[in-house]
């Protein structure tokens, strides 16, 4: 058996966790100016969910006293490693797998065969987890990680449930199952989810009784997987690790467009910057860097899109290496003229890549990715919060014009000196 514990409304509430006096306000929380990521119960009530353009609902949300977030990721992820370090103190022992910013897999076989009420278990997990760091939690539990993840569904969107579901027997397990719209299934995207619905599978319950052997054939071994683990059969292991990205991109659109040289420059170097990051995080090295500058389609102006891409001799995990080859194709991706062909939209990325572990070594081969240098940065990013120190080149200077809708944003509690919560005792 396989318990699935996630944040609820994870975004939404981690600002209310800090801001307890917006309780019962409509919020709402953002990257930009553009589409919400989150929306707390509150703004539920009043017609406002998640994934809606913000200036569609900002009416709706000034008429109750409503306000918009913008998002503070770095504070959002020292919250989510709060959230995750409480949870694994209570699961002590058992298997588990941090799936997400606010999901865990763990394994509760061992309490189920020694007959414990998984739901009472459960409940007195999500309780200590509330009280401790104020995240509110759902819960499913399930013969395997798919069918953990029906029951979590189930426990956001069926009755009788109210935030966690239980799923053991197996006609509790279809009644869910003939709820469930083919397309909410983990692993099945919204490409699978048309073909499916063209075939007439319309529901969870319709694709379980389906032949593992003629979908594998027809789409793929993750359908086929998918299948197997609706009918209670394992195919997907949280003590398996995750594959290693085959390729990483770092890309970004710019609402008030980038006309200068410098400007357009640092944001490739952050982006870039990005990518060497989370190269080094999974013990890759880069073979191919790649990047594109791109107009848009909007713009009146005549549209403008170059890519360019260089292969390097090593494998390479250094950013100022990185940074150097950058340099060297900026020239030939730019327009000639960024005040009458503004940029809107830039990315770097690392279509090529090899494992660092299992790589071959080449005798001769000299060439230092700096990993001493590298380390320490990666070090003082996660200690401090990103971007407290980098190359020069990466100084960004765009900065997003405010708009009509005002945003406020959550204080940088654990990388800022200055913001740094003070108690006055009177």
């Amino acid at each position: 058996m396989i318990c699935l514990l996630d944040g609820t409304r994870f975004y939404a509430e981690s600002c209310i966790t800090y801001k307890p006096a917006l309780r019962n306000t409509p919020l709402l929380v953002t990257a930009g100016q553009g589409i919400s990521i989150a929306a707390n119960r509150a703004c539920t009530n009043i017609g406002i969910s998640k994934f809606t353009p913000i200036w569609e609902e900002i009416d709706r949300l000034r008429v109750h006293k409503g306000i918009v977030y913008k998002a503070n990721f770095n504070t959002f992820s020292h919250h989510s490693d709060r959230f995750m370090t409480a949870l694994e103190k209570h699961i002590q022992g058992a298997r588990s797998m941090r799936y997400s910013v606010d999901e865990v897999f763990y394994d509760v076989s061992h309490l189920h065969q020694i007959n414990v009420d998984l739901n009472e278990h459960v409940q007195a997990l999500r309780k200590a987890i509330y009280k401790e760091t104020g995240v509110p939690t759902g819960a499913g539990v399930g013969k395997t990680l798919t069918l953990a993840k029906v029951a979590s569904w189930a426990a956001k969107n069926c009755q009788p449930y109210q935030g966690q579901c239980v799923l053991i027997s197996e006609k509790e397990t279809d009644a869910v199952l003939k709820q469930m719209p083919v397309g909410k299934l983990w692993n099945i995207g919204r490409q699978l989810n048309k073909h499916l619905t063209q075939e007439g599978i319309l529901t969870a319950y319709q694709l379980k009784q389906c032949d593992t052997k003629t979908y594998h054939k027809r789409y793929s071994i993750n359908v086929a997987n998918v299948i197997s683990e609706l009918n209670g059969i394992a195919c997907l292991d949280i003590s398996v690790e995750r594959e290693k990205k085959k390729q990483i991109w770092s890309t970004a659109s710019y609402r008030d467009r980038l006309h200068h040289r410098d400007d357009l420059f640092a944001e490739l170097a952050h982006h870039c910057a990005e990518v060497m990051r989370k190269i080094r995080d999974q013990k890759s090295e880069m073979k191919t860097l790649s990047v594109f500058v791109s107009t848009s389609k909007y713009d009146r102006c005549p549209p403008f899109y170059r890519r360019g891409e260089l292969t390097l001799e090593n494998g390479l995990t250094d950013t100022s290496f990185a940074l150097q080859q950058l340099r060297a194709l900026f020239d030939d991706l730019i327009p000639d003229n960024l005040t009458k062909q503004p940029i809107y939209k830039v990315g770097v990325g690392a279509p090529s890549l090899i494992d660092a572990e299992v790589k071959q070594f080449e005798l001769f081969n000299r060439f230092d990715n700096k990993d001493t240098l590298n380390n320490t940065l990666d070090q003082l990013s996660d200690r401090f919060g990103k971007g407290v120190i980098g190359f020069a080149c990466q100084q960004r200077s765009y900065h997003e014009q405010q708009g009509e809708i005002e945003m406020l944003e959550l204080e940088n509690y654990y990388t800022d000196i200055k913001d740094i919560v003070v108690v006055k005792c009177v």
